[in-house]
């Protein structure tokens, strides 16, 4: 299912040439031609997000974005001039595929530098670095050097240093080196969404789980059933109060994850405080939306219920074990789908 994540602010590739030859004519029989590598187009890519389990897949010119996954797909061309004109061209495609790894700090990338369309382009080779932000260390398995032509595959290793409740945040960056006797060097550069690795999840003594990574610009989707006799009342409360507040898939935004308790507590006094429970030992003040979020603490724009405090609780205990699955941290967006 495709979510719409409105008002995110643009992440991964910053696609153009980094290296354009400047070119003299020249003015004398005398003078040798002046001959180069120039990008002439690698155009923009869309960025879209995919909720789903799968790893992502993408068109051409798009980045696919999932919690854990990217596609990266783009169009390149490059020209060869002589004293500022084009006398060859070289147009091909890079396809990148990543899958990240909510409990581990290694992970790897395949890609495809795909078969190339030569007019009086022969001969250009072609290398790759790749860098993967301070903390990474990267190791990329690619024939350096190999010419421009038929389509070449290769992979990137990169593992994660992350300090004990910390965090990083970088995206890839790639640099591609074409070169050929008799000019000049040319290249471009690019970059892949911005992965977040960390080993935030701890309890007073030790882990709660393992240090991993994920993409945290596309928002996961924390689901509940109305048949799950467990968590029926705050599904049934959730749907109800979705109608007019923002946070279930496709709404504008989502909802957004604090972990500060005062600011938690204060939310939920502010919903709760006035409601009147019945029995507390029985019944619980739910609220949505939640207290543990910024969009919570707000009755003029929330919902709250007397609901069953076993079937509160339930939900509450599922809700902390998705932040866990999908390393929801604090200020992370997510949304609620009830089934």
């Amino acid at each position: 299912m495709r979510i719409s994540a409105p008002g995110k602010a643009v992440i991964g590739a910053t696609l153009g040439a980094l290296l354009l030859t400047g070119i003299s004519a020249a003015t004398a029989q005398d003078v040798p031609a002046q001959r180069s590598i120039s990008v002439a187009k690698v155009p923009a890519v869309k960025n879209v997000y995919v909720d789903t389990a799968a790893a992502a897949s993408c068109k051409l010119n798009t980045i696919t974005v999932t919690r854990t996954s990217v596609c990266l797909h783009i169009s390149a061309r490059l020209d060869l001039l002589k004293n500022g004109k084009p006398v060859g061209s070289a147009t091909f495609d890079v396809k990148h595929s990543m899958t990240l790894k909510t409990n581990k700090l290694k992970w790897t990338e395949s890609f495809t530098v795909g078969k190339a369309k030569l007019v009086n382009a022969g001969g250009i080779r072609t290398s790759l670095s790749v860098g993967g932000g301070k903390g990474v260390k990267t190791a990329v398995k690619f024939p350096q050097g190999s010419t421009l032509g038929p389509a070449r595959k290769g992979t990137v290793g990169y593992a994660a240093g992350v300090a004990k409740k910390k965090q990083l945040s970088s995206p890839a960056s790639y640099r591609f080196t074409f070169t050929k006797p008799g000019y000049t060097t040319g290249g471009f550069s690019y970059n892949s969404a911005k992965y977040r690795c960390d080993d935030t999840f701890w309890g007073p003594k030790q882990r709660t789980k393992n240090p991993g990574c994920v993409f945290p610009s596309a928002s996961p989707v924390f689901t509940l059933s109305r048949s799950d006799a467990k968590v029926k009342q705050s599904a049934k409360h959730i749907l109800d109060a979705q109608r007019k507040i923002a946070g279930q898939p496709g709404a504008a935004t989502p909802l957004h994850r604090i972990t500060n308790e005062k600011t938690i507590n204060a939310h939920r006094k502010a919903m709760c405080a006035k409601v009147r429970n019945p029995d507390p030992k029985k019944y619980d003040c739910d609220e949505y939306p939640f207290a543990a979020s910024k969009e919570g603490g707000n009755p003029a724009r929330g919902s709250t219920r007397i609901i069953s405090a076993s079937d509160n609780r339930s939900a509450g205990a599922r809700l902390g074990g998705f932040y866990k699955a999908q390393r929801v941290l604090n200020g992370d967006g997510y949304y609620v789908r009830i089934k």
